[in-house]
C-alpha cells in the first residue's frame, strides 16, 4: 500500500509475516530487544517500539520539530533492555547544526 512496514521471515525460508500495519513509514534502521519481544525504530518523527507478537506500535517520543529531527540510524536497545538510544539532528543557537545522541528509559507497560 506504499507504506514501509516491518516484516519477518525465517532464515530457513517460508512465508514472510507482516509485523506492523501502521499509517506511516518506518523511517530508520531498527533493532530487536534482547528478549526478542519488541523492535525499536523511528516513524512519523517519533521514536517508537513495536511488539513483535501483536504488531502494536507505541510512540516513545513526541514528533520532532524542524529544530530537532530524528536521524535514520538505528534506535538501539541497551543490553539489559530498559533503555533506547537514538540520534537526532539539532539546530543550536547561532545556527550551527549537530548530531545529538539521546538515551531514554522505556515506560513500563
Amino acid at each position: 500500500e506504499g507504506v514501509v512496514q516491518l516484516w519477518t521471515i525465517s532464515p530457513k525460508g517460508g512465508q514472510p509475516r507482516q509485523i506492523t500495519r501502521n499509517s506511516w513509514d518506518i523511517t530508520s534502521a531498527f533493532t530487536w530487544s534482547a528478549d526478542g519481544e519488541s523492535i525499536a525504530h523511528t516513524m512519523d518523527g517519533s521514536v517508537c517500539q513495536t511488539l513483535v507478537r501483536t504488531g502494536e506500535t507505541r510512540r516513545l517520543t513526541g514528533r520532532g520539530s524542524p529544530e530537532s529531527i530524528l536521524r535514520p540510524e538505528a534506535c538501539v536497545f541497551s543490553p539489559d533492555g530498559p533503555k533506547i538510544a537514538y540520534v537526532r539532528w539539532v539546530k543550536r543557537d547561532g545556527g550551527d547544526e549537530a548530531n545529538q545522541i539521546c538515551v531514554m528509559t522505556l515506560p513500563t507497560r
